[in-house]
């Protein structure tokens, strides 16, 4: 029987450790297919988001060639191979803002640069050579440095992706995980200054960025009262209450008793659909594979 790896986000480790995994793996051709260049998921916690993210950016990713071996005995491996061709073909631009909450907007900013300064050093290469001109040069030592400015921060996804597309000729795939975790913090403290940052940096990577792929945007909520995907026209937005991506993010019923049978666990589901039925620690372990209930 394969074990649980509770508390783990991370695809790759999932796979390559041989633990058990809900095949959520077609969500990659949903992006793939969609109409719109990005896709906005609101899920509650503990649906899957993370991993999900994870699972895009192994499968995109153009400098890990190696990462394909993760997805062949997977549901992806089985379409059309104009799909499968996109494994490993693109440069790949990864946030998390689960972390980016303060008491203060000035502690929430900072969390934030620091998952940009990451990200910036992670494509350190990219100052090699003359592909970036000198000023290019500057500011980016000054993202990395923490020396930079507030817009020069707002327009940082901007402008790797479009450093990244004269490396490697290819267009990226952003990924930002828990979005609105830092507008979140700032509900009735900073929610002015929180907003406002976010909204230039999201119009930034999404709006007019003809050195975009496909973006895919994970949060607990869908902001709309001040939306900071104000003006963006190639956003598609899924939540709970759409059909389309539903079964991609926390289980389907057949996945429950697929999962049950598998782990040897009972669960009666007319009860637990109920809301009848007290479920014990054991049987909870099944909600909460890889987080994603």
């Amino acid at each position: 029987m394969k074990e649980l790896d509770i508390g783990n986000s991370d695809f790759k480790s999932t796979i390559e450790n041989d633990n058990y995994y809900v095949d959520k793996s077609l969500l990659i051709k949903e992006v793939i297919k969609a109409q719109k260049q990005v896709i906005l998921l609101p899920r509650p916690r503990r649906f899957g988001k993370t991993l999900n993210l994870s699972m895009l950016k192994y499968f995109f990713d153009i400098n890990q060639p190696e990462n394909e071996a993760l997805f062949k005995n997977l549901n992806i491996w089985q379409t059309e191979n104009e799909i499968k061709e996109k494994r490993g073909k693109y440069p790949v631009i990864y946030l998390s803002f689960k972390d980016a909450k303060g008491k203060s907007w000035d502690e929430t900013y900072q969390f934030i640069i620091l998952e940009i300064l990451k990200l910036y050093l992670k494509h350190d290469y990219l100052l090699d050579g003359d592909l970036l001109k000198q000023a290019e040069k500057q500011t980016f030592n000054d993202i990395i440095n923490n020396k930079a400015d507030s817009t020069n921060y707002a327009d940082s996804l901007k402008r790797i992706s479009e450093y990244l597309y004269r490396y490697h000729h290819q267009k990226t795939v952003i990924l930002i995980d828990e979005y609105d975790t830092p507008i979140q913090a700032g509900y009735k403290k900073f929610y002015d200054d929180a907003i406002s940052f976010m909204r230039n940096l999201m119009s930034g990577a999404f709006k007019d960025n003809i050195y975009l792929y496909k973006g895919v945007i994970t949060g607990i909520l869908r902001i709309s009262k001040e939306s900071i995907f104000t003006g963006l026209n190639n956003v598609s937005v899924f939540s709970v209450l759409d059909d389309e991506l539903s079964d991609k993010f926390g289980f389907t019923e057949n996945e429950v008793n697929k999962s049950c049978k598998i782990l040897m666990f009972q669960l009666n589901m007319s009860k637990l659909k109920s809301g009848t039925m007290v479920i014990d620690l054991e049987t909870l372990l099944i909600f909460i594979i890889h987080g994603q209930f």
